[in-house]
């Protein structure tokens, strides 16, 4: 008998893996033959599979397509009858003997099959849901949605289904409806918060969008009063618009009930200030200040008013008088403070700006040093210094200096972004001195960079070298841009176009002809040219719209017309060409949001 047994399991072990095999293949040819619209063939495959196995909706769903395909609704009916019989309380089988009387050109038998399965539902969260399901899966969108609501009446909860009923409502198109249920669903919890404002953010996109939400949710705040998930969501919203004030007001009130002392007033202060919305910013900062000095964030708050006020002027019409101002503020700061590692970021600001705006060099590299030897200091505000003393040190010629600190910070974080941005200075300052194969092999590094802006950087300037020194004997024409690029980065501008303009004389067929244009644009850029530098720009994009400096030129060009030119149809035509021509590009996201601010989509 044992042996009997051993024998038939041998046997099987046998049988076994060739009719898996031989189904396999069945399934798909029969695949194949749906693919190619070859539908009485697939038909025949598909009814013996389903045959073989009926619970598979994989079988039974392309064996379905196939009699749509023949028009054949009458087997199609058949098939859906034998379905239900066998698996009663299956809703997908249930929706689709409706859905074909409605193929069939028959709509009042396929909505009394509809509204009789929604009738009849059980009170039983699953099965609703099952129901909901089978109508979606064939596009019935609003029946989705009866279905749901009709389930929250049964089981007698008021905000059962939210999130399932918001996606549908955005199927739809209802942005009113969807609005609502997504705020339904933060009534009793707030752990979808970051999820809906992710949501928001996808989908809110034009004034009237906006309006909607800022009615329901100042409807909800009145209704729900202690529910915080509501007051953040109102911040959200007008920091979506860049309405720092309003968003402050209720900042404040969350951040005094939660006693966060002005942290979260500082955080917006942070968000307006990034967003260049400067006045906005040194407001919320002096309200943080307001709360008490011997609070723990008045001394970040302080810093970064002034850091603000700073930005403001430099990125305005500023004058010479008015960077002196600012200076001043931060020197009588850091006197009321003190310099020591609460301060070390007054002092960084401070040095920057007397680096690279006020050209006071030897003051700035004392002053950075003075920073480089604080104890306990902030290890990646550390590492902030020391590049920009290496960038400091590049203008004032001193390479070897440059490449020790960027060597420095490089060892320090490695793998980390910093790191990168440090071996990408390091590299960028081997290619002004004509060290091309050892600039590109550390560049070649950084195109897998942790960011993609490093990334991108990385990659422009590695294949400006590899296109520039195919043939190893003839690289002057790099070298000397390359020394151009060094002067432009000096801001020793005129030393700069004078190299351009020998290296174009020199080498009239150079293949450097767009980094040229470019190179003129920025110098332009520089000297507050606008007109001359959208020249050069769009030369750049007319005529080597392909290469690699083709959307940055366009880019650029949509940019200067955007925000220095005030020329807001020629912004909108070159964004708008942005968009449709560089669809992979790093600028696109940014493109895209200016594009619907200008257009009105947005409220800027």
């Amino acid at each position: 008998m044992q042996f009997i047994y051993k024998s038939i399991i041998f046997l099987l072990a046998g049988i076994l893996p060739v009719l898996a095999f031989a189904q396999k293949a069945d399934e798909e040819l029969a695949a194949q033959f749906l693919a190619n619209k070859e539908y009485e063939k697939a038909i025949d495959k598909y009814e013996k599979l389903l045959g073989s196995n009926p619970k598979s909706m994989y079988y039974y769903d392309n064996l379905l397509k196939s009699y749509w395909g023949l028009n054949a609704f009458g087997d199609a009916q058949k098939l859906v009858r034998k379905q239900l019989k066998k698996f009663e309380y299956n809703y997908y089988y249930a929706v689709d003997e409706g859905y074909i009387f409605q193929l069939q050109g028959q709509p009042e038998k396929a909505v009394q099959t509809f509204e009789k399965l929604i009738q009849k539902l059980p009170p039983i969260e699953i099965k609703v849901m099952e129901l909901a399901k089978a109508f979606e899966k064939r596009k019935l969108s609003n029946l989705a949605i009866e279905t749901y609501l009709q389930g929250r009446k049964i089981i007698k909860t008021e905000n059962l289904f939210s999130p399932e009923l918001a996606g549908l409502y955005l199927d739809i198109g209802n942005k009113k409806q969807f609005v609502e249920e997504l705020l339904n669903s933060l009534e009793q919890q707030d752990q979808y918060l970051e999820e809906i404002e992710g949501l928001l953010q996808n989908n809110i996109e034009s004034i009237t969008d906006f309006e909607i939400l800022k009615a329901s949710l100042n409807k909800k705040q009145k209704q729900f009063p202690d529910n915080s998930s509501f007051q953040e969501l109102l911040i959200w919203m007008h920091v979506q618009k860049n309405e720092y004030e309003l968003a402050s007001i209720y900042a404040k009130a969350l951040d005094k009930k939660n006693k966060e002392d002005g942290r979260r007033l500082l955080e917006l202060g942070f968000l307006a200030s990034n967003n260049e919305k400067y006045d906005a910013a040194i407001n919320i900062y002096k309200q943080v200040q307001a709360i008490g000095k011997e609070k723990p964030y008045y001394h970040y708050a302080k810093n970064s008013e002034l850091e603000s006020r700073a930005k403001k002027i430099i990125n305005g019409n500023n004058t010479y008088e008015d960077l002196i101002i600012v200076e001043n503020e931060y020197k009588i700061s850091l006197l009321e403070m003190g310099e020591n590692p609460i301060t070390a970021g007054t002092l960084k600001q401070l040095a920057n700006l007397q680096a690279f705006n006020l050209n006071k060099f030897d003051e700035a590299i004392k002053n950075y040093q003075t920073l480089l030897q604080m104890n306990r200091i902030d290890r990646n505000l550390l590492a902030q210094a020391k590049l920009e003393l290496g960038d400091l040190y590049v203008l004032k010629n001193e390479m070897w200096e440059a490449m020790l600190l960027y060597g420095q910070v490089d060892k320090d974080f490695l793998e980390e972004p910093l790191g990168q941005e440090a071996k990408l200075r390091n590299a960028k300052l081997s290619y002004f001195l004509g060290e091309f194969d050892w600039a590109k092999a550390q560049l070649d590094i950084l195109k897998t960079a942790t960011t993609q802006l490093i990334s991108n950087n990385a990659i422009e300037l590695s294949l400006l070298i590899q296109d520039n020194t195919i043939d190893s004997t003839e690289t002057e024409p790099l070298a000397l841009f390359a020394k151009a690029d060094l002067n432009f980065t000096q801001n020793n501008l005129t030393q700069a176009i004078q190299l351009l303009d020998s290296l174009e004389k020199k080498f009239p067929s150079s293949s450097l002809k767009d980094d040229i244009y470019f190179k003129r644009a920025e110098i332009s850029m520089k000297k507050k040219e606008y007109e001359e530098a959208s020249k050069y720009f769009l030369k750049v994009y007319q005529e080597f719209g392909s290469d690699i400096l083709g959307d940055n030129a366009l880019y650029q060009l949509a940019g200067l017309y955007h925000k220095k030119l005030n020329n807001k149809e020629e912004a909108i035509k070159y964004y708008e060409k942005f968009i449709a021509e560089f669809p992979g590009s790093f600028f696109l996201t940014d493109c895209i949001k200016q594009f619907r601010t200008l257009r009105g989509d947005l409220i800027n």
